[in-house]
């Protein structure tokens, strides 16, 4: 386990080497020894639930809302008419400023947030080759800072020993890979993963618990190719399985329940039956209707199960769909879609008014969406007598985009928007902005667990040569640097070298533009804050005067301005109007002598290292390593929690995952299921905890978060 960031912390094994010898008789398929009755019994009384603050039994049901792909800044400071997200829910409960994501891009954030597993090529880029296996039981590791972790079969022949290519590692975990929702299980707590428009269009999700593909989708024996090909042609009505369509924007990648064969049972060991990890409280299997369903199904969706507080799951798992999670700027589907009708009523709340007060016809995306979607749905979850009984409604996203400069799924950028006016496209605020962040005995630190899959390295002149768990994102690096190929040597890793492929600084672009001799304004709907300075190149007809070009030679990108929302009306229309102004080389206006239609932005390149026609790119670094997934904020509101309070605590998806398994205390009771790769009463550390939650000293959310509970008991 790499440590990125830290300068003074010290290895933390102990915990890790003192239970190595029971993991590993539980990979092997030997009956797992576990932790006493008084092992338990002292854990309780120790760190697992008092630290939280609360005593154990005090949360009895969890909702976690998880959305996509927004910053702490693009979300919490009014840029995207998502004032319910910014303003409303903070004020119920309290703000997390510094959450953490925990990698790029999103797959494996939710693996992380379920099972403690580090990052890997496969999940890291969504599982956008192939739905393999990744690993088996016999490559968890059994000791070490990195127990519990699978190692990818693919690393060994890397020159790092990890960081094997994108689709060579697999997306699916083995079967002896246990997860929050299998301790859940063998805690007697019920359950249930709800996703927005799941199962909508047939053939796209047919897998056991959501998973991509047909119903016979096997990712040992028959795996769904998730860029389908003439070779692998996708079912009739499918056009996309990592992204949304029009008629289903559910995506599997945002889902953690298909990923996992100890939930799946899916492709198990060779001679043994295909079952789950774990017998589930509720009976039945962990795929079936009574846990993984349609969030707005009238049979068995949310609106039903909260009518009575004995049908309502100890924990919910909620994914909205591409759109409604703020992840899409334009909806492929309706904003609202398997919610509402086309006339904006519910679809089976009679009497419900729909979250705004227009017909939802536009194809609106991002926070705007996501607010539309919570305004609906967290009212509902308040009204219910398990919210009123130890409820707790958790909002987080899975990863943050770095500042709103660089994304161009924000409706406001820092030109436009007096707050964040002095956020400016460059890579060192890219990468300040991109770190990650936990607590680790008492003390904020700037750093998470790479794992075994996604070391760092460097060249002898300090260039990356690998993408750590923030996965080089949205920072530029030369090519060689972001190649993960058994034949790359440090001596490849060099600036300026040009080879194609993810990581590299942007080639040049063509975009359909409006401008004229009336202004030096330039209308772009492409235009993004990090084009500032790169060169202009009329490619229109010449429409100056004389039949020459009505842009001059040496004009360049000024500043950018992304406004909105405007409200598309089709999947095909821009959410944001975008200009930029043109500028000479001295920073002065330049106004066209004539109309241009289309312009090409040069392309960028390596600071002291530009071609013929590059300008510097202000996104390059080759010696930083990307360190996470960003600061995202979450918002948490219970009983138990005081309302418009703030925490500026360190927090991730690991603390997430100790949070949850301690508040369900599944590290207690004698007569709790086993399980292989860490027990229900034993976890990687003996406390209870799964992969990275099993840090040493690392902390869950505690009193600054459960600042309403009564006092302990002692």
């Amino acid at each position: 386990m790499k440590l990125i960031g830290r300068t003074n912390g010290r290895r933390r094994t102990a915990a890790f080497v003192a239970a190595a010898g029971v993991f590993a008789a539980a990979v092997a398929g030997v009956a797992t020894t576990t932790a006493s009755a008084a092992d338990a019994s002292t854990a309780q009384r120790g760190t697992t639930i008092t630290s939280t603050g609360l005593r154990p039994g005090q949360v009895k049901h969890v909702w976690l809302i998880i959305l996509e792909n927004k910053s702490y800044d693009a979300t919490f400071t009014g840029l995207n008419q998502n004032s319910y997200l910014w303003k409303t829910l903070p004020a119920q409960g309290v703000l997390l400023k510094n959450y953490y994501g925990t990698g790029h891009y999103s797959m494996d954030n939710y693996i992380s947030m379920v099972s403690g597993q580090g990052p890997q090529a496969d999940t890291q880029s969504d599982c956008n080759v192939v739905d393999t296996r990744f690993g088996s039981d016999h490559s968890i590791i059994g000791s070490g800072e990195d127990r519990g972790q699978v190692k990818s079969l693919a690393n060994a022949a890397q020159p790092s020993g990890a960081n094997a290519p994108d689709g060579s590692n697999g997306c699916t975990y083995p079967h002896s890979t246990p997860t929050l929702f299998n301790q859940l299980d063998a805690a007697h707590e019920t359950w249930k993963g709800y996703a927005q428009d799941l199962g909508n269009q047939p053939g796209r999700e047919d897998g056991l618990c959501g998973a991509p593909g047909t119903a016979d989708n096997n990712p040992e024996n028959n795996p769904t190719y998730l860029t389908p090909s003439a070779d692998h042609p996708a079912p009739t009505g499918v056009t996309s399985f990592t992204g949304a369509q029009a008629n289903d924007q559910y995506v599997a990648k945002h889902f953690p329940f298909p990923w996992f064969e100890g939930l799946t049972g899916a492709a198990g060991a060779k001679g043994r039956a295909a079952t789950s990890l774990t017998t589930p409280t509720q009976g039945g299997t962990d795929c079936d209707a009574a846990h993984i369903a349609n969030l707005d199904s009238s049979s068995n969706g949310l609106f039903r199960d909260l009518q009575h507080e004995k049908t309502t799951p100890a924990f919910s798992w909620i994914t909205p769909n591409n759109c409604s999670d703020a992840h899409d700027a334009v909806c492929k589907g309706n904003n609202l879609s398997g919610s509402f009708t086309s006339s904006g009523q519910p679809v089976y709340q009679s009497g419900t008014p729909a979250p705004e007060s227009t017909t939802p016809k536009n194809h609106t995306g991002g926070l705007y969406a996501s607010d539309l979607f919570l305004k609906y749905y967290i009212p509902m979850i308040e009204r219910s007598a398990a919210f009123k009984d130890g409820g707790l409604i958790d909002v987080a996203f899975d990863e943050a985009n770095p500042p709103f400069t660089y994304s161009g799924n924000s409706f406001d950028n820092a030109n436009h928007y007096g707050p964040t006016l002095s956020d400016k496209p460059d890579a060192s605020s890219g990468i300040a902005a991109d770190r990650a962040g936990e607590n680790i005995d008492g003390k904020n630190v700037a750093t998470e667990p790479t794992g075994p899959n996604s070391t760092l390295g460097t060249d002898s002149k300090g260039n990356q040569l690998y993408p750590g768990p923030g996965y080089n994102a949205f920072i530029d690096r030369p090519s060689a640097c972001t190649q993960t190929s058994p034949t790359l040597v440090p001596a490849d890793c060099v600036p300026g070298i040009v080879r194609g492929g993810s990581g590299n600084t942007p080639g040049a672009r063509t975009d359909a533009v409006a401008a004229n001799t009336a202004s030096s304004y330039v209308v772009d709907q492409s235009i993004v804050a990090d084009d500032t300075g790169r060169g202009v190149v009329d490619t229109t007809d010449k429409t100056g005067p004389g039949g020459t070009s009505p842009i001059p030679a040496d004009t360049f990108v000024g500043a950018v301005s992304d406004t909105g929302p405007q409200y598309p009306t089709s999947a095909s229309g821009s959410v944001v109007s975008g200009s930029f102004q043109l500028l000479d080389a001295a920073g002065n206006p330049v106004t066209p002598t004539g109309a241009v239609t289309s312009l090409t932005l040069s392309a960028e390149g390596a600071p002291g290292f530009l071609s013929t026609g590059q300008t510097a790119d202000p996104l390059y670094d080759a010696t930083d390593a990307t360190p996470g997934g960003g600061d995202t904020g979450s918002v948490l509101i219970s009983p138990l929690i005081k309302p418009g309070t703030v925490s500026t605590t360190y927090y991730n998806h690991y603390s997430w995952l100790r949070t949850m398994e301690d508040v369900f205390g599944v590290s207690t009771g004698d007569d709790h299921q086993r399980l292989p790769g860490g027990t229900v009463s034993g976890g990687v550390d003996r406390l209870g905890h799964l992969g990275y939650a099993g840090q040493a000293g690392l902390e869950p959310f505690g009193p600054d978060v459960f600042n309403n509970a009564l006092p302990r008991r002692r």
